[in-house]
């Protein structure tokens, strides 16, 4: 179930930027409009997360007489006041981890490639900013909570056992974001997500916490800009 889900997923994506993004392109090379890269990559980004979380709507929840609270879309079992040590404590325990693990790899700064699609994004006005700042930190961290938290870690939770589940979802969250400067951190957030998933018995407060690091990145690189 959860690999056929996650494939509908990925087509639907794929897709969505194929067929979109190729058509942007076409009616720029027609000189009907010219979008310019703010601009398309806004669409691929939100575009491609939004085309996902269809995919799970209709090939997963649609077909089997499933709702979105079946994928941790609920309410928390605790509170999520939590956040508050949670939030903190998950970014200081990621940033320990690339400082000990890059170095040993001569590897640079992380996120650096995810910083500049940022930085693309903020570059195009201040309607695409804010749209991408919403995607990023609203649109994005729904999509991969619902994909990784709600599809792959009940997944590979019935397949291992507690500890090992946790590990491999993580895992799997850190190792398609392909940037490997930010693997170390990115594993880090990924399996306190599933833990905070488990603990919580819901992807909400993972979508908080998610949210407000993508935020904190954008932070970033407008603090770098200035």
């Amino acid at each position: 179930m959860a690999v056929a889900a996650l494939a509908w997923v990925l087509l639907y994506s794929i897709g969505f930027i194929v067929v979109v993004v190729v058509g942007m392109l076409g009616l720029e090379a027609d000189g009907v409009v010219r979008f310019g890269l703010p601009v398309v990559a806004l669409t691929v980004l939100a575009g491609s997360a939004v085309a996902g979380l269809v995919a799970v709507r209709v090939h997963l929840l649609g077909r089997r007489g499933l709702g979105w609270s079946d994928v941790g879309f609920c309410r928390p079992a605790r509170s999520p006041a939590h956040l508050l040590w949670q939030f903190p404590a998950v970014l200081v325990a990621g940033v320990v981890a690339s400082m000990l693990v890059l170095p040993l790899f001569g590897a640079g700064a992380a996120g650096e490639d995810g910083d500049d699609v940022v930085a693309e994004l903020l570059g195009g006005g201040p309607l695409i900013a804010v749209l991408g700042l919403v995607s990023v930190a609203a649109l994005v961290p729904v999509f991969e909570e619902v994909v990784f938290r709600g599809i792959v870690l009940p997944a590979a939770r019935a397949r291992f056992r507690v500890v090992p589940g946790i590990a491999l979802a993580g895992a799997v969250f850190a190792a398609v974001h392909m940037l490997p400067p930010a693997l170390p951190y990115l594993l880090v957030v990924g399996i306190a997500l599933c833990a905070m998933a488990e603990w919580y018995r819901s992807i909400v407060p993972g979508i908080v916490l998610h949210g407000l690091n993508n935020a904190m990145v954008v932070a970033g690189v407008v603090a770098a800009s200035l």
